[in-house]
């Protein structure tokens, strides 16, 4: 047989070799094709009322325009500090030191070795002596270990594929643990301020209630006024301290919130909600796209699901690909040296050649690795159709409930006008002696409750607008996905 004719007859074996694996377990799958736009919400616009009062604001420097110093300070501290976004951005890290793994998988191998034995026969034959006819000797080895896969039907680059994936997911998770931690720590202080409002106008309840009971103490004592009235003053008046009791009780577990949040001392804290006014923080208002698809490209979370979507695809491609043979070039070269008292003998062996893996039958093991793949990639589908109703429910939703807040607030804001345009005639007619003490102080405490309502009701509206902005995607677009460095999670100092 000549040289060339057994190369060509070597070729047909390898060919035959890489064939056979293939008849028996079929050929290589089409991976499915993503399109997110197959899942995009169809409705061509929102069916709740956008918001149109104010002048629109940049969604992404949003938390500006509430002009709050303190707030902007609890927003630093808590993206410098949270165990959420440190968690995220540990995963970050993973998830790059996952791909470049998979990445040097495709690369060659090259390991090196050395090892030296001295090794003898210390056997006797004569007590004392020993047996010169095995003397010691010293024996190293060392060598160079070459490896090289070829990725023949892309499973290595499909795993290089799940990796980059994944790594873009987890920096879109580590966004969308931001502005979920800013809506968060905006609405807890919102809840505070309105809550230290709230207490306020309960001590004046309080005080109206007690006022009263000094009044008809008054009467009782003149016999003026059956002593059950007294009572039923006194019962309210301390209906009226437990209520202040519970609303201060509420404030001081939101402060709790804020230390956790922000991770601030709470004296710190407590020093800065003291340097500002009792007033509810104003946002602006923002534009809301028409378009409900338009959340595709503004919420992190769904950019996130999305690339879980393309790993599972990768990953049920390299399922696949481990169904084939796998060629993999190696190769060894070595020093072997026997040293003895008399001689040194050395040997260089190497060598150099394919192996190729042929998977023949392994009980449905590889074929049930690629339904379990192929089952993970309908998960994630789900999760992303999921979530995306979701996302559209929460727009709605935050519409609905801000413009709800809006009409209620318009109302509650000209109840008030009324009461205070009431107490003021009232208190004029009680300086002229044409009203009781009991009859102003009825007033003044409608004028407490039409507060308390619209206070309530700027909290509400706050919300919703802190809401709308978190299902929004708080301004986020694909190009800022960009991975944050250690540094920008350094705690603030305090001192």
């Amino acid at each position: 047989m000549t040289m060339a004719s057994f190369f060509a007859s070597k070729r047909l074996f390898i060919f035959f070799l890489l064939g056979l694996p293939l008849l028996l377990g079929g050929c290589p799958l089409s991976l499915p094709r993503w399109q997110a736009e197959l899942w995009a919400p169809t409705a061509a616009h929102w069916q709740a009322r956008l918001p149109h009062d104010g002048s629109p604001a940049n969604l992404a420097d949003w938390w500006k325009q509430f002009d709050d110093s303190t707030l902007s300070l609890l927003l630093d501290t808590a993206h410098a500090s949270h165990p959420n976004l440190q968690r995220a951005l540990a995963a970050i890290h993973e998830a790059r030191a996952a791909l470049l793994g998979r990445q040097s998988d495709r690369l060659p191998r090259l390991d090196g070795s050395i090892t030296s034995q001295r090794i003898g026969d210390r056997s006797d034959t004569r007590p004392g002596q020993v047996n010169s006819a095995y003397p010691e000797a010293l024996n190293t080895n060392s060598g160079l270990d070459a490896k090289w896969e070829l990725d023949l039907f892309g499973g290595l680059r499909q795993a290089e594929e799940a990796a980059a994936a994944r790594l873009n997911s987890r920096q879109q998770a580590w966004h969308d643990a931001r502005i979920s931690l800013s809506a968060e720590v905006a609405g807890k202080y919102v809840n505070y301020r309105a809550c230290r409002q709230l207490w306020q106008l309960t001590r004046q309840e309080a005080d109206s209630r007690q006022e009263s009971v000094r009044s008809i103490t008054i009467a009782v004592t003149a016999g003026l006024q059956a002593a059950v009235e007294l009572h039923q003053a006194q019962a309210r008046l301390h209906d009226a301290l437990a209520a202040a009791t519970a609303q201060q009780t509420q404030c001081e577990l939101t402060v709790k919130s804020l230390v956790t949040l922000s991770g601030l001392q709470e004296p710190t804290l407590r020093a800065l909600l003291d340097q500002e006014t009792a007033t509810l923080p104003q946002p602006a208002a923002f534009a809301v796209q028409t378009v409900p698809i338009d959340l595709l490209n503004q919420r992190p979370d769904l950019a996130a699901l999305e690339q879980e979507v393309l790993a599972t695809i990768a990953d049920l491609g390299q399922a696949d690909a481990n169904r084939l043979p796998r060629l993999t070039l190696s190769g060894t070269i070595a020093i072997n040296a026997l040293q003895t008292a008399q001689t040194v003998v050395a040997t260089q062996p190497w060598t150099l050649g394919p192996m190729l893996a042929l998977p023949l039958l392994d009980g449905g093991g590889r074929e049930a690795r690629v339904a379990e793949a192929q089952a993970r990639y309908e998960q994630a589908v789900a999760r992303y159709q999921g979530a995306v109703r979701s996302a559209v429910e929460e727009v709605e939703s935050a519409l609905v409930n801000l413009e709800s807040a809006r009409l209620r607030l318009t109302d509650a804001e000209a109840i008030r006008q009324h009461q205070q345009s009431l107490l003021h005639s009232d208190e004029t007619l009680f300086q002229q002696g044409g009203m009781s003490q009991l009859a102003l102080e009825e007033v003044r405490r409608g004028l407490l409750a039409a507060q308390k309502g619209e206070t309530l009701l700027q909290r509400e509206r706050i919300q919703a607008w802190i809401t709308l902005y978190k299902a929004l995607g708080g301004g986020w677009q694909p190009q800022t996905a960009v991975s944050p460095s250690p540094s920008s999670f350094r705690p603030r100092d305090e001192s």
